[in-house]
């Protein structure tokens, strides 16, 4: 049994790899075992399509929820409306964080203009005004915006809820001031402009029927066309006809007729705008116009409308007290207050080429033009 227990120590001493505990650890191991043949490592394959890294690709955003608004953009399209056949939307996206907004809702002709700031958090675009909610919308792409639902989720279920963007970015008031021809037969009005001579039907909406009532009250139109001042815009209307659409109107002109630039200018029966009062000029969007009639004159100071008598004797003019309206308007009082003073000054009036003048003293204190629009 001895014998036994020391012949197997002896066995396993001889198996063993392990070096002694005495052995010199600088001495190499030796093995009975073969050696491993090396494998060969394929040379790495190019990709024509990979882009290798840099300070660039390193830097670009690899979070494709993000969108940019790097450029100005404009998007346009008609969303639901609850009581209406829908508001036609257009969106202009400035880059440098403004936005500004035009609903106008179908078949009332109401518009609102809406300015603010716009947040974008990865693709929602939120359009912010403190008097004004407007709809959160998300960028399905950089040409396309889809209202979101009270979730926050895009509305992907139907077309409806989307704005497209446009190839340019468009001016967003398309309002201008206009003079021309009003006619109005069984409730059906038309419009033909002074200046282009383009003849338009006029919409039955909200901002229109305050001018129709008055067109049907007063005797002397009866269903005859006359000059009338408004602002404003051109647009197609459902069935893709170019219409008229009334933002506000300002007054009927009667016995005044379209300017003829090619026939001698006269006093009467042309609307003027006040281009110069002494020598400040007045601002085209005060709209400042008058009309001698007869013997008397009437028009718009730029916020209130007035009237009076005048005598005229060859160039002599003489204009009675003015009778006006009392609004106040801030922008407009500096040089409304001026323009009625100079106008109850004159003592001459001169129609020169495409100007009337009037004079106090020899001097001249108003110029005026035609009106064209």
């Amino acid at each position: 049994m001895k014998k036994l227990v020391i012949l197997s120590a002896l066995f396993l001493s001889a198996c063993s790899q392990l070096p002694h505990l005495g052995a010199d650890k600088s001495t190499p191991l030796k093995t009975d075992a073969m050696p491993t043949p090396a494998v060969p490592v394929p040379a790495p394959v190019e990709d024509a399509n990979e882009v290798a890294n840099n300070d660039t690709t390193v830097a670009m955003a690899t979070d494709f929820e993000h969108i940019f608004i790097d450029s100005d953009m404009t998007f346009e399209g008609v969303l639901p409306c609850a009581d209406c056949p829908g508001i036609n939307y257009h969106i202009n996206l400035y880059r440098d964080g403004r936005f500004e907004a035009r609903q106008e809702y179908l078949e009332r002709g109401q518009v609102q203009l809406i300015t603010g700031s716009w947040l974008l958090d990865k693709r929602t675009l939120h359009l912010v005004n403190q008097q004004s909610t407007l709809p959160v919308f998300h960028f399905r792409s950089n040409r396309q915006l889809v209202m979101t639902d009270l979730s926050g989720k895009p509305i992907l279920s139907s077309d409806a809820y989307q704005l497209n963007r446009q190839d340019s970015v468009r001016k967003i008031d398309q309002r201008q001031p206009m003079l021309g021809m009003y006619q109005l037969r069984n409730n059906q009005a038309t419009f033909i402009q002074c200046q282009s001579g383009e003849s338009l039907p006029v919409a039955n909406t909200q901002n229109h029927l305050p001018m129709m009532r008055l067109y049907q009250q007063d005797p002397r139109f009866n269903n005859k066309a006359v000059i009338t001042t408004l602002v404003g815009r051109k647009a197609a209307d459902q069935n893709g006809i170019d219409t008229l659409y009334v933002d506000k109107f300002e007054q009927f002109w009667p016995n005044a007729t379209c300017p003829d630039q090619f026939a001698q200018k006269k006093l009467q029966g042309i609307v003027w705008r006040a281009e110069k009062v002494a020598d400040r000029y007045v601002p085209h969007q005060l709209n400042v116009r008058l009309i001698f009639d007869k013997d008397k004159l009437y028009g718009f100071s730029g916020c209130n409308n007035f009237n009076a008598s005048y005598q005229q004797r060859a160039n002599t003019i003489s204009v009675q007290q003015l009778a006006s309206t009392r609004k106040f308007c801030a922008e407009a009082s500096g040089i409304e207050q001026q323009f009625t003073e100079k106008l109850q000054q004159a003592d001459r009036a001169e129609v020169n080429a495409d100007k009337l003048q009037l004079f106090y003293n020899n001097q001249v204190i108003l110029e005026l033009v035609p009106a064209l629009n």
